[in-house]
Order: structure tokens, then C-alpha cells, then sequence
């Protein structure tokens, strides 16, 4: 199966960039689990003015076997190129977290980098909408932390629904929380929705829309979307969200196993730590945070730094087992 991109960026630290790094890396994120053997793809760009000649190796997992073991770049001013690597024997880990360090020598320097990657996967699964996701334990969790705060992002779909399910740990559910996201095909426009309490659903932008609209805090009202089940329940210190998507909603999505789409989450915190960011755990470059790439809502505080563009990259799977 083919797999998702999540971005590396060479010559940078995990959540860092290094502005004068002569190469940037791509490494694309699992969208099955590593135990099934899928390709992975990486892609490579020349950030120099002149020709690039280097060797690019990676450091998998203990225990992995994955081939080649380096793949010999040259490459012209702005050139970019694509490498695939196979797992040939990989482990699942329940954590979802795993490890990858990548060397290039340019020139007389040695770029070292340490990546973490998740698996991005939403597996077959008919989840009731009613906030608690009993339902949801074939689903991969992708976990992250902001100003010390858990957040955790879970997706499924069915032939009738595309599910997104958000764990918040915060102290309190107040007045401007929300969970925003944005659903497309893995080339194609977005449809983007917004989550609040009590229950209730908005779509904020279709594929047909004008994208200038992202521009404008538009009044929600007009915008409730009925076709969208969604739950905000809240227990001790955590705000869970869950929606069920209607496929017929958005038939470009198409999910099947093995097709690719892109889903980006925000939760909006406002009374806590304010803007969480999926995007921040997909190591995206700096340059795919746009001013206007979100739409703006009222009451939304989108702060600095302003976040990633919509732009991860899911993939649709029959089940992690």
C-alpha cells in the first residue's frame, strides 16, 4: 500500500529549522501499520544555489530491516528528487511513535537529524456518536503535547461515515473551545468543519467555495451543518469531541483501503493553551504556515505562530490487525 507524507526537514531539530540547511528532506509518514511491509517514500531538495552530491542513509528502529540502506543523491540548485525505501520487517508499536535518524555528508559537514514519525491511519470502524469512544480501540492514536497539555487524534470511516474522534486535556470546557478540521483527497480542495459544545457542527468551507473566504469571520449561524453527527461530552479533565462525517457529504474523499486523503486538526483552547496544532507533529516546513490558509470564525484566536497550512497526509486502511 502507499503511504501518506509526514515532512523531515534536514539539518533542523524535530520541532526546530535550520534556515541555511543545504538540503531538505521529506520522509513520507506510515499510513498502514509497519508491520504489514509498506514502501515509504522520501523526497529530497537541493536548497542551495549549486549542484548537490551526497549519500543520504537512515537509522531505522532496532530490529527493522529496511532496504537500501543509503541512496546516492545529485541534484541541481532547487532540484528535487524521490527515494523509496521497503520495510521489509518492521514492529508495530503501541505508543505509535517511531524513530528515524537520517546523515548526509555535504561537503565537508555531517547533517545529522533525529525524526520522530507516527502511523496516520484510519482503519474500518462503526463508531456510535455519543462522545465516548468505547468503540473507537481498533482506531491508531496519534498523541501530542502543547504547554504541556495531551491531546490525542483518532480517525475511522465506514462506507457511510468518516469519523474523527479528539481527546482535550484542559481544565475547563469554556466559551471559544472548539475542534476545527479540514477533510480532502489526496489532491483536491477541502471541505473544513467546526466542532463546539453543545453538539453542535458547522461547515466553514466546501470545495466549491471561494477560497477568499477563509478572509472573513463569518457569522456561524447560517453555516450549522445538520448532516454531521457530532458529541462534546466532558469528564474530570478531558473534553472529548466526536464526529461522524457523512460520505455523501464528501464524495471526493471516496474511502477505500489503500486510497490516500489529508486530514489537519486545530483544537482551539482558548482559555488554556490556546491554539493546538496537529501540523505540529507532522514535521510540515515553516513555509506551509499561511496567514489566510485556515478560515477565521468569531471568537477564534489563531495567535502566533500561526498554524500549519491543511495539509497532512491520512490514509484510509481495513484494520490494524
Amino acid at each position: 500500500m502507499r503511504s501518506a507524507l509526514l515532512w523531515l526537514v534536514l539539518g533542523c531539530l524535530r520541532t526546530g529549522w535550520c534556515a541555511d540547511a543545504p538540503l531538505d528532506l521529506r520522509l513520507e509518514n506510515l499510513t498502514v501499520m509497519p508491520s504489514t511491509g509498506p514502501v515509504v517514500n522520501a523526497w529530497a531538495r537541493n536548497a542551495t544555489d549549486a549542484e548537490l552530491t551526497t549519500t543520504l542513509r537512515a537509522r531505522w528502529p532496532a530490529g527493522w530491516q529496511v532496504t537500501p540502506a543509503e541512496h546516492p543523491l545529485r541534484l541541481e540548485p532547487g532540484q528535487v528528487a524521490r527515494v523509496a525505501y521497503a520495510l521489509e520487517r518492521a514492529a508495530d508499536r503501541e505508543g505509535n511513535r517511531y524513530e528515524v535518524t537520517f546523515e548526509a555528508r555535504v561537503g565537508s559537514k555531517l547533517v545529522t537529524v533525529p525524526q520522530t514519525i507516527v502511523v496516520a491511519t484510519a482503519p474500518s470502524l462503526k463508531p456510535r456518536c455519543d462522545g465516548q469512544l468505547d468503540d473507537w480501540r481498533d482506531a491508531v492514536p496519534i498523541a501530542f503535547e502543547t504547554g504541556g497539555r495531551a491531546t490525542t487524534v483518532l480517525m475511522c470511516w465506514n462506507r457511510e461515515r468518516v469519523g474523527l474522534a479528539v481527546r482535550v486535556h484542559e481544565d475547563a470546557l469554556g466559551p471559544g473551545d472548539a475542534v476545527q478540521f479540514a477533510l480532502a483527497p489526496a489532491r483536491g480542495k477541502r471541505w473544513e468543519f467546526l466542532v463546539v459544545a453543545p453538539n453542535q457542527a458547522y461547515l466553514l468551507l466546501k470545495p466549491t467555495d471561494d477560497p477568499a473566504l477563509t478572509e472573513q469571520a463569518r457569522p456561524l449561524a447560517p453555516l450549522a451543518c445538520a448532516e454531521v453527527e457530532a458529541a462534546v461530552t466532558r469528564a474530570g479533565q478531558e473534553t472529548c469531541y466526536e464526529v461522524l462525517v457523512p460520505t455523501a457529504l464528501v464524495p471526493e474523499l471516496r474511502p477505500t483501503t489503500g486510497r490516500l486523503f489529508r486530514c489537519s486538526v486545530l483544537v482551539h483552547d482558548r482559555d488554556g493553551t490556546g491554539l493546538r496544532d496537529l501540523g505540529s507533529v507532522m514535521n510540515l516546513w515553516p513555509t506551509q504556515r499561511q496567514a489566510r490558509s485556515w478560515c477565521r470564525w468569531p471568537g477564534a484566536a489563531f495567535g502566533t505562530p500561526l498554524p500549519f497550512d491543511p495539509v497532512a497526509e491520512f490514509g484510509f486502511s481495513s484494520s490494524i490487525h
